[in-house]
């Protein structure tokens, strides 16, 4: 071993150098090196957690969207609903109301017709009534100058 230390040019130094390197490793490590490690993985670890929570409140903001996306579907065909059934009875209203309008109109006409018919029989038979009264007074005035 001593020849293998001479052919190397190294002495007694060497040994206790590589001792204190030694032991200066082992005094940073637990002073220097374990502390920065537990650093590091702490901030892996809050980097990681971080990350699945972030992941999880994806998932929990995704489920919701899903949920409100479903609910205003469900909304929208409950108001459709609505707005046919309403327009349908809007419909039902404004024809039942045309009719009463048609019939109210034809009940109107119908009345007017009858009213101008009744005036028209009433004026004939006052017309027909002066015609007699008419010919009644020519007949006597044209008589009562044949007698003079």
């Amino acid at each position: 071993m001593n020849e293998l230390l001479e052919q190397l040019n190294l002495d007694q130094s060497f040994f206790v150098e590589l001792a204190l390197l030694a032991l200066i490793f082992f005094a940073l490590s637990q002073l220097y090196f374990k502390p920065f490690l537990k650093l590091i993985q702490a901030r892996h670890k809050k980097t990681v957690e971080d990350r699945e929570a972030a992941e999880k409140l994806s998932q929990q903001a995704q489920s919701k969207l899903s949920e409100y996306q479903r609910i205003l579907t469900e909304e929208r065909v409950r108001v459709k609903k609505h707005l046919d059934e309403a327009l349908m009875e809007a419909k039902k209203q404004e024809a039942q109301i045309l009719s009463e309008a048609r019939d109210d109109a034809k009940r109107i006409t119908q009345e007017a017709v009858e009213s101008v018919q009744k005036q028209r029989e009433s004026l004939k038979q006052q017309v027909q009534i002066d015609v007699e009264a008419l010919a009644q007074t020519i007949s006597e005035r044209l008589l009562s100058r044949n007698n003079r």
